[in-house]
């Protein structure tokens, strides 16, 4: 459905050249000769360089890099907006496109008004609009704003009518840009569950998101770029570890901030405490470590899940406890709360080490926030720690 075939896409850093780099070439053109697109000219870049793979029916794949790596441009190639300034991109089908929150939206026409305009841009007609508009109202969840402006939206209530509008469209292929991240989590299972539904009618997807949990959950393949190069491509599960040992290893450009989440709880302030309660991120081994997650929660939740994660300086966990997993009980929280996890005696080995918290509802499969290696720890030499195995005779 999708075949990349070594493409590439160049900009500009600065505005006044970048116009007129265009007119040179566009004027070139006419004329018959070549625009030279295939080489930078100065303080030109690379925003995708000599990336290639393909996406068949059904498939949902993953696109996952820092902020900066060429993820949203490789999209906006894929959806037309942009052409290639070297390579060529085959697709076979119709694409629906979800590139950014209220793309194509106008604000001062209400919600209903929006639905066919969004509609007709993805290419359906006004009978098929009609068809299947109660069905994109109910998913969408506005119909009490159904007849108010879209500027009086909120960003949630944005991005809840376009994917809805999007996945109504019967698109061959359907292209994701990180907007789950801003509907609320009962809206987000409801698309996992399309977006699951969608696969097994043949819809090809692909899916540009940090939330390493969804990405997993939806992509049977993810393409890891870096700096618009191919870092990893192939299986999920091989090309999210691979990522997540770069960032422990400080090997990815651009910005690696990994925080996401729908922010219904918010972590506000995570504290690493010893024994006396001092804070500090150097401890020895048989020390005992204490993680104080201070957060609030919008609204009320019950059972929320809470993880912490400690990874190596090769990016594998080292340990890693949820409290669901552990059999502990959150309860329902609302408003501020401080929930800690304690480690006795610390005994993994000598090292730095890096953490992630992550808070997630009752199933582990939405983030609320998730904060992804994030926190430095150091371990130093301290007691033996006693083995634990033993034999009885």
């Amino acid at each position: 459905m999708i075949q990349v075939e070594h493409v590439s896409k160049k900009y500009c850093k600065f505005l006044k050249e970048s116009m007129y780099y265009g007119v040179s070439d566009i004027g070139r053109n006419l004329l018959g000769l070549s625009s030279h697109s295939d080489r930078l000219r100065n303080n030109e870049f690379w925003s995708v360089d000599d990336v290639s793979f393909e996406v068949k029916r059904g498939e949902t794949l993953g696109l996952v890099g820092a902020n900066g790596s060429g993820k949203t441009t490789m999209l906006k190639m894929l959806n037309g907006i942009f052409w290639p300034d070297k390579g060529k991109i085959t697709i076979r089908g119709r694409v629906g496109a979800l590139i950014a929150v209220g793309a194509g939206f106008h604000p001062l026409l209400t919600g209903r008004e929006n639905i066919y305009i969004n509609g007709a841009i993805l290419g359906m007609t006004r009978q098929e609009v009609d068809q299947k508009f109660d069905s994109i109202v109910d998913f969408s969840g506005i119909e009490e704003f159904l007849d108010s402006p879209v500027k009086n939206y909120s960003s949630g209530m944005y991005v809840r009518l376009g994917f809805a509008i999007a996945v109504h469209s019967h698109c061959d292929i359907l292209l994701i840009d990180e907007v789950l991240a801003v509907g609320d989590v009962k809206f987000q299972s409801k698309c996992i569950d399309k977006i699951n539904e969608l696969g097994r009618q043949g819809v090809t997807k692909v899916f540009v998101s940090h939330n390493f949990d969804a990405v997993e959950l939806l992509c049977q393949k993810s393409l890891y770029l870096n700096k618009g190069k191919i870092c990893k491509y192939g299986d999920t599960n091989e090309v999210l570890d691979q990522l997540k040992k770069d960032v422990a290893l400080g090997n990815v450009d651009g910005d690696n901030s990994l925080r996401y989440g729908s922010h219904e709880i918010e972590m506000k302030k995570v504290e690493f405490l010893d024994a006396n309660h001092q804070q500090k991120e150097i401890y020895k081994r048989g020390e005992q470590l204490q993680v104080k997650i201070s957060f609030y929660a919008k609204n009320s939740i019950k059972n929320p899940t809470f993880s912490i994660t400690i990874y190596n300086k090769d990016g594998l966990d080292v340990l890693r406890s949820l409290t669901k997993q552990v059999g502990f009980n959150t309860g329902e929280l609302y408003g501020n709360g401080e929930i800690v996890y304690v480690i006795d005696m610390l005994s993994i080995p000598v090292g730095k080490y890096w953490i992630s918290i992550g808070c997630w509802d009752f199933n582990g499969y939405i983030a609320y926030d998730h904060h992804e290696k994030m926190y430095p720890l150091i371990v130093e030499k301290g007691i033996d720690i006693p083995d634990m195995w033993k034999i009885k005779k």
